[in-house]
């Protein structure tokens, strides 16, 4: 993470009826945040507030309207950011019809409502859960998750067919549980079949790039992490037989070829068995598949390689630098990898950081600027120290 680029920091953020949270506002430093406080008090909300307005849903909600402030129908999430090359508040209105109970989410940019596409990329972000350090061991759905969260920040087009491929994934997959239990009819099978190949070759496209654009990235940052003692190499694996193909009218064919061929086998089963929804990223580790013989440690370095790798990325493709959001990360980590965690991101300089914690750790001291925060019950008050 070397040379000079501009911050994005977020100076500001609002919730309203948003979680635990009744009301509260809160100002943030541009280099480390600590918010710190027992658990279950709201240190991750606050953090979910953030990803939510960057990403245009939230990383943890299973619905919209799991957000809002229990026995409440309106709530808001608002942030002011810095960025080049002008500032920008973003926000997120969420309303729920009293007829149907559902709970719609408006972004809103600079007061005026916006599509949520056009948010993405605004403010990037990198998000580190605790669940992301099972991103070695763990199944393809979250390897995959962290593909699609870079690529919704940096490649419109790919959001796009990202967002279409998931509705008629469903449709199709709606379709084929209707046809293995005797009913509905196979004329719209066809047409969400073709639907389904020419959005996911677009996406399997755009992932294969992608993973081609972080492996050297993520190579560098485990060589930093391990004294050049280990070596990372990441790939896309596709589930389907047929390989990644460059040109998009061969990838979409071989796509549709491949589901014509499962479509019988599709239809007993009553799910779609071919597509970017079922590809993977192989992960090696000194010339191994990792998941089976990388220790726990190194899977977790390997982890952190991933995740340095794509500020990285953000950052060279967005030409600012993300804010990055760990929540509750560290207490996860070993001593040493927290500190060189904590070290690499302070070397940098670039970036404003979020960390959540219910203990306190060393390392800030590397950290030019650093604000810390305490959560008791929805309430946030700024401290001097620690």
């Amino acid at each position: 993470m070397t040379g000079t680029v501009p911050r994005c920091t977020i100076t500001r953020l609002r919730v309203h009826c948003f979680r635990n949270y009744a009301e509260a506002t809160v100002h943030f430093g541009p280099g480390l945040n600590i918010i710190h406080g027992q658990n279950a008090q709201g240190k991750t909300n606050l953090l979910e507030a953030i990803a939510t307005l960057a990403l245009t849903r939230s990383p943890r909600a299973t619905t919209t309207g799991d957000l809002l402030l229990w026995g409440h129908d309106e709530g808001l999430a608002e942030a002011d950011i810095q960025r080049p090359p002008a500032d920008v508040t973003l926000a997120a209105r969420f309303q729920r019809d009293l007829a149907s109970g559902r709970v719609t989410r408006t972004a809103i940019v600079d007061g005026k409502p916006r599509a949520a596409r056009s948010v993405l990329g605004i403010c990037p972000v990198v998000l580190f859960w605790p669940e992301d350090l099972a991103l070695v061991r763990g199944g393809p759905e979250g390897r995959r998750r962290f593909l699609d969260v870079i690529l919704a920040q940096t490649d419109p087009q790919a959001a796009a067919h990202m967002s279409r491929y998931r509705r008629v994934l469903e449709q199709r997959n709606a379709l084929l549980h209707q046809l293995r239990a005797g009913g509905g009819g196979r004329d719209g099978l066809s047409g969400f079949t073709s639907e389904l190949a020419r959005h996911g070759a677009w996406l399997a496209r755009a992932r294969s790039r992608l993973v081609a654009a972080l492996a050297p990235l993520a190579a560098t940052a485990l060589h930093d992490l391990s004294g050049r003692r280990e070596h990372i190499a990441l790939r896309y694996a596709p589930a389907h037989a047929a390989a990644i193909h460059d040109d998009l009218e061969e990838a979409e064919q071989a796509l549709l070829d491949t589901l014509r061929v499962r479509g019988a086998e599709e239809i007993s089963r009553g799910i779609t068995l071919a597509g970017p929804h079922r590809d993977d990223v192989a992960i090696d580790l000194d010339d191994r598949a990792a998941r089976g013989t990388a220790s726990q440690g190194q899977q977790r370095s390997i982890v952190l390689a991933c995740k340095l790798a794509e500020v990285r990325y953000l950052q060279d493709t967005a030409g600012v630098a993300p804010v990055i959001l760990l929540d509750d990360v560290l207490s996860e980590l070993d001593p040493g990898r927290r500190a060189q965690l904590l070290g690499l991101l302070a070397a940098g300089g670039h970036n404003q950081v979020f960390v959540t914690t219910a203990e306190p750790f060393p390392g800030v001291a590397d950290f030019a600027e650093v604000m810390y925060h305490t959560v008791r019950a929805g309430v946030v008050t700024q401290d001097e120290h620690a």
